[in-house]
């Protein structure tokens, strides 16, 4: 699998510098996992009855992993979501690798959801409210799509303390998007209810935080061997991609140092 740029970098340019941060992350191809990763996924599978009759919406999808995941443990089918077109193509193209031939990952407004009411037994959320800048309005429109009864699908990260504001300010920087300090677990929790939802089950996690010469060292290895897309690249783009990349992800391993992860099924 190639990247989504073909550069011969001739004139030094570098086509990742001033990407979004969802275009990064289909520029190279990357994996986009919710908090908690495959623990995540097989907790929702196991414990929101997600199996082969099961049909999903994949909100603001990324590359379409958490949906994909389904499909390859049970056979689920799919629809994706994601404001960022060169993530959904991504997607598209991943889904056609494994057989996945009936999801489909479209651009789209999670404010504006193109989808029937009851159409959906489960959302895939992620932590991906945080980001959605109408969150109110976006979670009514997954309430108004969901089946009866159907799940909503989280794994929110959460403030145990107030980080300090340098932090808050890099991730600003990183990702385009300030986090709010004041989104604590509790703050979550009244979201999702205020919203009409009740809550199933959940745990409730710590999280790993790296030394960074383990993120740098993680990067690179990451970038130079281990992701199809960017192990290909000419290292006249691999080595500015993993400075790029390392500074992005510095400020996300700092802040894990302030935060928990809480991974929930909500009940329409």
């Amino acid at each position: 699998m190639k990247c989504s740029t073909e550069v011969m970098n001739t004139d030094r340019s570098l086509p990742f510098q001033g990407m979004s941060y969802p275009d990064l992350v289909a520029y190279m191809k990357q994996e986009n996992t919710p908090p908690g990763a495959d623990f995540t996924l097989d907790y929702w599978i196991e414990n929101a009855s997600i199996d082969g009759s099961s049909l999903l919406l994949d909100l603001a999808c990324s590359t379409g992993f958490s949906s994909r995941y389904c499909y390859s443990k049970i056979g689920a089918i799919a629809e994706g979501i994601d404001l960022s077109h060169k993530a959904v193509e991504v997607a598209n193209e991943k889904a056609k690798i494994i057989g996945a031939n009936q999801n489909t990952y479209k651009a789209g407004d999670a404010c504006q959801l193109p989808y029937a009411d009851h159409t959906f037994t489960h959302v895939l959320g992620g932590c991906n409210f945080a980001f959605i800048q109408d969150r109110e309005r976006s979670i009514l429109e997954c309430k108004r799509v969901l089946k009866d009864n159907g799940v909503l699908c989280v794994s929110n990260y959460f403030y145990l303390k107030t980080p300090p504001a340098d932090i808050v300010d890099a991730v600003e920087r990183s990702l385009g998007w300030r986090p709010n300090p004041s989104w604590d677990y509790d703050f979550w929790n009244d979201f999702y209810q205020k919203a009409g939802f009740t809550l199933g089950s959940q745990v409730k996690l710590g999280l790993e935080v790296k030394s960074e010469s383990e993120l740098y060292d993680s990067i690179c290895s990451y970038i130079r061997n281990e992701n199809e897309c960017t192990s290909q690249l000419d290292a006249s783009l691999q080595e500015p991609l993993i400075e790029h990349f390392y500074e992005v992800r510095k400020s996300l391993n700092e802040q894990r140092n302030y935060q928990g992860v809480a991974i929930q099924l909500w009940h329409k």
